[in-house]
């Protein structure tokens, strides 16, 4: 039976209004992308489903599985890569319906470090954008990472 997925492409444009810039990696279940504007929190990022689902148990228990180690296997990378104090990862889909998490990395010089995100001005979240080398550099070290744990755990990837 075939289903519907979404493209890369589309999944920028809808999940964060940003293009292919923000593109990280495509995995098997889902496609990395950096947020374009919430860089408050370095590496900030999104994990969107390739197939098409409002909510999580909408995908078929295989998918949702593989989706779900893949989420954390990402939200490992960012960790790792930026040496974050503590993930958080968040599935909201109020504004797009359809299954795609927030990871935010925590760290102690956060002005809240103890509260959500969600509590500090929206402003401060909502507007932080890092100059382009910097984007580079931070996208290309979650790359790195992405590489290493997709081998240890024998995870298909892509960088195009």
């Amino acid at each position: 039976m075939a289903h519907e997925s979404y493209s890369p492409a589309e999944i920028l444009r809808l999940i964060d209004n940003s293009d292919e810039r923000h593109f990280v990696a495509e995995l098997e279940t889902g496609i990395v992308t950096l947020s374009r504007n919430r860089q408050y929190f370095k590496g900030y990022c999104f994990y969107s489903a390739k197939r098409k689902a409002r909510e999580l148990h909408d995908l078929p228990i295989e998918i949702r599985t593989k989706h779900l180690l893949e989420m954390a296997m990402v939200a490992e990378a960012v960790q790792l890569s930026f040496g974050a104090k503590k993930m958080n990862v968040a599935f909201f889909g109020n504004s797009f319906a359809h299954v795609h998490w927030n990871i935010v990395p925590r760290y102690g010089t956060d002005p809240l470090p103890e509260d959500s995100i969600w509590t500090l001005d929206h402003k401060l979240i909502e507007s932080h954008f890092l100059p382009e080398q910097e984007f580079s550099e931070v996208k290309a070290t979650l790359r790195e990472a992405l590489s290493k744990l997709c081998e240890r755990d024998r995870i298909p990837i892509s960088f195009s």
